[in-house]
């Protein structure tokens, strides 16, 4: 087999499909599988006697042994087995999932007459092995390098998992990219656009779904805002249709179908394939052979309208976090210029219908392959970082941001802005951490996500501790903090101490895909509501930490000149007022200022005429 040399490759890893595209000699193609398919199944089966089969073939084994078909493992990637939108996918997979040591679920399978176990992660990599080994058929060419795409709102975690998977899989990831964002470069590549032109990709796929703004100046397309649930997709709607089929045949014939792994399977595809029938035809037929017991055949319809008013919540639930995306970046509907369906779920017609009323009558775009179109992205995302001279691309550059601003709290509990808002990626900032009180070898700083200047009003992320520091006097002790996030979207904290090589590092979930829609969605209006509120509170801080700072200087000045007996009296009272101060709100700021004032008629004669060291300047 021959060398590709650097040449890369794109991955739509998508819930229910892959897709394997390629950019070379200026234009974008999908790389047929061995079956000359476009586009390959995201399901695994493991043959009872041995082996494993993956795509189209393995759903129509798992026909016949259910329990061995395994789909979906991107629902299971990177989350616990007591998340409970995990638990709602969960209850009809007719394979067995159970809990590992680490709460992590693993997934179980009979072959050769004995029980294995596969994590999500082992799934992916048997599935991009596939992938892999179906590019290297189809050209005859070993190949390596890639970008695969994610849900824009898959967390950290999630992220590691399919880098790990791949890197299994024999493939040098050299980048993981936001799913609507490929949509919205596949778009842009086409377009010979010479003014300023902004989108909202909605890309609604079979398990996950994103949206976001983007906005292409001259040769740079920069996204401006994401929003979405990594647990909503087209298998949801399919849910729907399997939850009607169940109550029909309970109440009809006093048969409950979800005890028997044989039947869920073969209900889960039925209901694929009557939600796919529904987008183009105005009723669906449902016809079951040998389910249920003295009932050979059993028919069920379903129409449009029963359809729609099943997933209303749901189609309702994606409108709700378009209109999040809008609001976070603060423009207007008027002012998108496009709007660029994505995924297979938007061919339902209710969707298009809510979308084209929400935007006042606007045309949707749907000149993009809703299947393929995030496979071609990727592929010139690939281009854009290969070295390959047959890849070259020079018309478009990917911009990312970070969607909100991520921080560290401050010894008054204001958040440290470290990383803002719309910040392009990679990015990084530092800040630097004084010990706030007594001699201490451990210093800890919380981490959070947000626009409140109160940090306790934020996100917490993590708290990153780092211990052993070089002895210092007391509240002189320093760290740098700083925060990182590559272009893969994950967060690295790291803490060094200033006057020695003591460094830890701690790898951050910030990306949001775990939030609920509600805390996401107020995130950036209840900042701009209390804008004023927080001006106050940073008014407040000012006073708080010049108080705490010179009391601390203070305490530490008598002990290390050896003047406390001398002066016990200042001693004690400035020793109370830090643990007194540090309780104090932003409605006690008349409390702290005459606090001040006291410590200043009590200390400043004696830090004056003894020269005391570390004291902070004056307000």
């Amino acid at each position: 087999m021959g060398k590709m040399g650097d040449l890369a490759f794109g991955i739509d890893l998508g819930t229910t499909n892959c897709c394997v595209s390629v950019y070379m000699n200026n234009k974008v193609e999908i790389v047929e599988n061995k079956s000359g398919e476009r586009v390959t199944p995201s399901f695994i089966y493991f043959q009872p006697t041995g082996g494993v089969i993956v795509g189209k073939h393995a759903q129509a084994m798992a026909l016949r042994e259910p329990r061995n078909g395994i789909y979906e493992m991107k629902r299971l990637v990177g989350r616990k087995c007591d998340d409970t939108q995990l638990q709602n996918s969960l209850q009809y997979f007719p394979f067995k999932v159970s809990s590992d040591s680490s709460n992590s679920p693993i997934i179980s399978v009979k072959q050769n007459n004995s029980v294995v176990e596969k994590s999500p992660q082992e799934l992916y990599t048997i599935l991009l092995k596939e992938l892999k080994k179906d590019v290297e058929e189809k050209l005859a060419k070993s190949v390596n390098k890639v970008v695969i795409t994610v849900p824009a709102y898959f967390n950290v975690t999630q992220r590691e998992v399919t880098f790990a998977a791949a890197k299994d899989a024999g493939f040098t990831v050299l980048k993981l990219q936001n799913e609507p964002t490929a949509a919205a470069l596949a778009y842009y590549y086409e377009m010979d656009l010479q003014e300023a032109h902004r989108c909202l990709v909605y890309d609604l796929g079979g398990g996950t779904f994103d949206v976001a703004i983007l906005e292409r100046r001259c040769e740079n397309v920069e996204v401006i805002a994401v929003a979405g649930d990594s647990q909503l997709g087209g298998q949801d709607f399919d849910a729907c249709i399997l939850e009607y089929i169940c109550e029909q045949l309970k109440d009809k014939y006093g048969y409950d179908p979800t005890l028997d792994p044989d039947d869920k399977r073969t209900l889960r595809q039925k209901s694929e394939e009557a939600k796919k029938e529904l987008s183009t035809l105005d009723q669906s037929v449902i016809t079951l052979k040998g389910m249920v017991p003295q009932h050979p055949k059993i028919v069920i319809t379903i129409n449009r309208k029963q359809f729609e008013v099943m997933a209303d919540k749901l189609f309702n639930k994606t409108i709700d976090i378009l209109d999040r995306c809008l609001n976070e970046s603060k423009f207007s509907k008027e002012s998108i210029d496009e709007v660029i369906l994505c995924g297979g779920s938007t061919r339902i017609p209710k969707i298009q219908e809510m979308l084209a009323i929400y935007f006042d009558g606007k045309q949707l775009n749907k000149y993009v392959n809703p299947d393929e179109c995030v496979a071609e992205g990727a592929a010139l995302q690939a281009a854009m970082l290969s070295t390959s001279k047959r890849q070259k691309i020079d018309r478009l550059e990917m911009v990312d941001v970070v969607p909100l601003s991520i921080g560290f709290s401050s010894m008054c509990d204001e958040m440290v802005f470290t990383i803002k808002r719309g910040s392009k990626l990679p990015t990084s900032g530092s800040h630097l951490y004084v010990s706030s009180y007594g001699d201490s070898s451990t210093i800890s700083a919380g981490i959070y996500e947000g626009e409140r200047t109160d940090v306790r009003k934020n996100r917490r992320l993590a708290t990153l501790s780092i211990s052993n520091l070089t002895p210092a006097p007391s509240g002189q002790q320093e760290v740098i903090f700083t925060l990182s996030i590559d272009t893969n979207g994950i967060l690295t904290a790291k803490a060094e101490d200033i006057f020695g090589e003591n460094v830890k590092e701690l790898k951050i979930d910030y990306t949001g895909g775990d939030r609920s829609d509600a805390e996401i969605k107020n995130t950036l209006l209840d900042a701009a509501k209390n804008r004023i509120e927080d001006e106050k509170f940073v008014e407040f801080v000012k006073y708080k930490r010049y108080l705490i700072r010179y009391c601390i200087s203070v305490v530490h000045n008598l002990e290390a000149r050896k003047l406390v007996k001398k002066h016990k009296k200042m001693y004690k009272f400035c020793g109370s007022t830090v643990l007194e101060a540090y309780l104090k709100e932003m409605d006690q700021e008349s409390e702290i200022k005459e606090l001040i004032e006291k410590c200043k008629r009590l200390c400043e004669s004696v830090v004056q005429d003894c020269q005391f060291e570390f004291m902070p300047a004056d307000i």
